[in-house]
């Protein structure tokens, strides 16, 4: 409450209403008070010397005293007269009821100043407190006068002539004074009691709407506007006000656009985009960043979860000490990234780094692939190449006597030949596929027969190596949609691959199943597996388990690299689960119904 403007406006002006009439009344009190005492004093003197003058004149003093009480009377005055004449007292036989108390001529006489009047001959005043003589015996008590004491010396004299009044006057008008202050002040305190509730109407009013209009600007809503009503200080400080909000609405909305623009940016990047202040604390980050901020806290484990991994670290501390760009690659999960990392600028000062962190890992193995790409090339070219030269130089200088040995190494020629045909051929379908120059004839057929036509392809060549090959169908039905040439493509690739790694009492098992909108098709057998740190590899070119690359019954390596390609043209995907000396199972998941428009 009392912090209220229109409180404390009303307690300021009560204060200089009080203050100010304070300064007055004392001031008032002050001068009525010298202006009485000097008037009194005066006229006593006056008076006193007339009266001196009349005893000095006349010879007869009792007739004098007589004409000296009379003048005394008039002017509401006591009279005392000491000395040779006898101390003469006026009113001791005064009645209870006189206006001026009665004081003791020795009380006068001992006075310090009065007796200057008869020492000095002289005319001595004084404003003193002088014992009164009570009335029925009570205690005496000391009352304020005026008194004027004159010498009455003659030749026959030796006198002095005492007048004295109260101040009975002075404290009467002193108190009609008080209250006509009081009335004054209580008429000024009412005054401005309704000059404060009126000002509250001009001056809090505005104010109010201003902090209203204020409040709702700090919460964001700049489209409260203060009504002006005046052309005063407050009209132009509304006025300020209102502009200052449309501006400040102004700004915002642009800072907002940025921000969201710069939001919409980094969000949109592939790339992922951290910022860090000189401590290493992250500020800002995008969704790739957060990301690899998880991958990172999952690789640091539980004891180290807060805070940049050793290689950003380095990274950071390298851009804060150098205060220029740093280029380096790290490892994530596996994973290769560049990291583009350079200073962040407050005015001239360096307050933290910004890092740009690119995903290289499939660039980087693209690169591995091409090199290993061309090596396994010449490496399986060259192989049969040699063969060719050697067996044809052999057959050219008669090494052969006889025909069985030139049919022998002509049928070596002629495998060698066709071995690299179907290297160059399986190249080639391979190169087509990825560039997507082969079109797939995607239409509805029969899953379980072409499964039981692959089933009875590969049942001699099983037998003969002691193999159990069959046919589990968990499927509903068999029409689906799918192209009839490449998926048996696939499914002999993938059966004669499990009958290759298979040994004599092992069981390959071809597996269909029907879940959702989609059905699985699993190439389960119990050869030796693949190991485990070769399993990310299985897809690629020229991947074989036979680390040695012999010949014989190993093949090219580009068998799974083709059918990953057709199951992906058929908008499936295709994985493969193994355990060393288990067995491998291959899973390919498809569509029952292709979405058109996005065939291979």
């Amino acid at each position: 409450m009392l912090n209220q403007v229109v409180i404390k406006l009303w307690i300021t002006i009560i204060g200089v209403v009080a203050v100010v009439l304070t300064v007055l009344s004392l001031t008032l009190m002050s001068f009525l008070d010298g202006f009485y005492e000097r008037q009194r004093t005066e006229d006593l003197k006056q008076l006193a010397q007339n009266m001196a003058h009349v005893i000095l004149s006349y010879k007869d003093h009792e007739k004098t005293l007589n004409i000296a009480k009379e003048l005394v009377d008039v002017y509401d005055t006591r009279m005392v007269i000491t000395g040779s004449l006898g101390n003469y007292v006026q009113g001791q036989n005064a009645p209870q009821d006189a206006s001026i108390p009665e004081v003791k001529a020795e009380e006068f006489l001992k006075h310090p100043v009065l007796k200057q009047a008869q020492i000095n001959d002289r005319i001595a005043v004084t404003r003193d407190f002088f014992p009164v003589i009570s009335q029925g015996g009570a205690l005496p008590h000391y009352e304020e006068f005026v008194a004027v004491a004159v010498p009455l010396h003659s030749s026959t004299l030796k006198n002095e002539l005492i007048l004295y009044q109260t101040m009975e006057e002075l404290r009467e008008t002193t108190y009609k004074t008080t209250r006509l202050i009081f009335y004054a002040a209580a008429i000024g305190i009412v005054l401005s009691t309704f000059f404060a509730f009126f000002l509250s109407s001009r001056v809090t009013q505005p104010l109010r709407s201003m902090k209203k209009a204020a409040d709702l600007y700090a919460q964001g809503d700049f489209s409260a506007q203060i009504s002006i009503r005046t052309n005063d200080e407050i009209g132009d400080l509304a006025a300020t006000i209102n502009h200052m909000a449309k501006r400040l609405n102004d700004l915002i909305v642009a800072l907002s656009r940025e921000k969201e623009q710069l939001a919409s940016v980094l969000s949109s990047m592939v790339d992922g985009v951290m910022t860090f202040d000189n401590t290493g604390c992250t500020i800002v980050t995008n969704p790739p960043a957060d990301e690899l901020m998880k991958a990172w806290k999952y690789e640091q484990g539980e004891g180290e979860r807060e805070g940049l991994p050793p290689s950003m670290k380095s990274i950071l501390e390298q851009v804060l000490k150098h205060q220029k760009e740093v280029v380096a690659d790290v490892m994530v999960q596996g994973r290769i990234y560049a990291v583009v990392m350079a200073p962040l600028y407050d005015d001239k000062q360096v307050r933290g780094a910004v890092a740009v962190l690119r995903d290289m890992t499939q660039e980087r193995r693209l690169d591995k692939l091409r090199k290993d790409f061309l090596a396994n090339v010449s490496h399986e070219l060259r192989t049969p190449l040699v063969m060719l030269q050697g067996y044809s130089e052999a057959i050219v200088d008669d090494v052969a006597q006889s025909e069985e040995e030139k049919k022998e190494l002509a049928q070596i020629i002629y495998d060698e030949s066709l071995r690299m045909s179907r290297l160059v051929n399986e190249l080639l379908d391979l190169g087509r596929m990825e560039a997507g120059h082969i079109q797939l004839e995607i239409q509805s057929g029969n899953l379980l027969q072409l499964e039981d036509k692959i089933i009875r392809k590969f049942n001699g060549v099983a037998k003969e190596q002691g193999i159990h090959l069959q046919l589990d169908w968990q499927a509903e039905e068999g029409e689906f949609q799918f192209d009839s040439d490449r998926m048996e493509q696939v499914l002999t690739n993938l059966i004669d691959n499990a009958i290759r790694h298979t040994g004599e009492g092992g069981t390959i098992t071809l597996r269909t199943l029907f879940k959702g909108g989609t059905y699985t098709i699993e190439i389960e057998d119990t050869g030796s597996g693949i190991p485990a740190e070769d399993l990310p590899f299985v897809f690629e070119r020229f991947y074989k388990a036979d680390k040695a690359r012999t010949r014989g019954r190993a093949g090219t390596g580009l068998g799974l690299s083709i059918v990953k390609n057709i199951v992906e043209g058929h908008q499936g995907t295709i994985s493969v689960r193994s355990k060393l000396g288990e067995g491998t199972t291959f899973s390919i998941q498809l569509p029952v119904q292709p979405e058109e428009g996005k065939r291979g």
